[in-house]
């Protein structure tokens, strides 16, 4: 189930932080349901690529320790476990509304697309995930009923194609071209390319935002933040033995220092400062 990876369906929180609505109590139950409908539809995701990445999983430094490709869960069981995860997501879902049971069905879906072909083409693969980090955060904005700028849209889509592409080069890093089809297709040189093209995109769309949005003259304080966190995200990436980012940000403690003054940043600014 990978519950350790629920963290990235958070994003369900982040309109309600800059529209001005952490205030308001009666966001925070449909936000929670939601929140646990977009981290079981996400699990019953996994599960469906360890059952279709079983064999290659097993040849894997790290991933051959997984339950299913160590033999501890057995294929039928996997699948009765993913059914189990989607039925229950979609059963909060539809208590959320018509338009969230959309999101959570578009989640999924890509999700197993993903796994059956889309991985398997170079740069299509990191846009999918990317995009389903971006159906984490507008589903939230669906739940509490605002509108979100496109600039904030856009800045998550590159924070997300950001962390995608520093996945595949930690994979290239630590496993090589053999671990993944399209690490065959990316070179180091290309991936360093593409996170610093994304990294640019996100600082531009970022300083948009703060400068065009009536709300975002109060963040123009963070900017220096932003531009350190994926700078030293970057140095990080390099000298960490993680693949995922919470393995980078929690490695590094200048990375972690960065991504907590962020974060308590933007609260401040918003919600304490005049």
């Amino acid at each position: 189930m990978r519950i350790e990876q629920w963290y990235k369906n958070l994003l369900i929180v982040v309109p309600a932080v800059f529209s001005l609505k952490l205030t308001d109590i009666s966001i925070y139950l449909p936000l929670l349901m939601g929140f646990l409908s977009l981290s079981l539809a996400s699990s019953a995701g996994y599960v469906f690529n360890d059952i279709k990445d079983l064999e290659r999983d097993r040849l894997h430094p790290r991933k051959q320790y997984r339950p299913l490709a160590s033999g501890q869960v057995s294929v039928k069981e996997a699948e009765l476990l993913m059914f189990t995860l989607i039925a229950t997501s979609l059963g909060l879902a539809i208590q959320l509304g018509t338009c969230f049971t959309a999101h959570i069905v578009a989640l999924v879906l890509i999700a197993f697309l993903y796994s059956l072909y889309l991985k398997k083409v170079a740069v299509v693969d990191v846009t999918a995930i990317a995009v389903n980090y971006l159906i984490r955060a507008v589903s939230g904005a669906v739940l509490i009923g605002v509108e979100v700028s496109p600039w904030l849209i856009a800045g998550i889509f590159f924070l997300a194609l950001f962390l995608v592409l520093s996945k595949r080069k930690a994979e290239l890093n630590i496993a090589g071209s053999t671990s993944r089809e399209v690490l065959r297709v990316y070179g180091g040189k290309w991936l360093d390319q593409a996170l610093n093209m994304c990294a640019a995109m996100v600082m531009v769309t970022y300083a948009i935002y703060c400068a065009e949005v009536p709300l975002g003259h109060k963040l123009v304080p963070t900017i220096p933040l932003m531009a350190f966190f994926l700078l030293r995200y970057t140095l990080a990436l390099e000298l960490s033995k993680g693949e995922h980012p919470h393995e980078v940000v929690l490695g590094d403690k200048l990375t972690l220092l960065a991504t907590l003054a962020l974060i308590s940043s933007v609260l401040l600014l918003v919600y304490v400062w005049p």
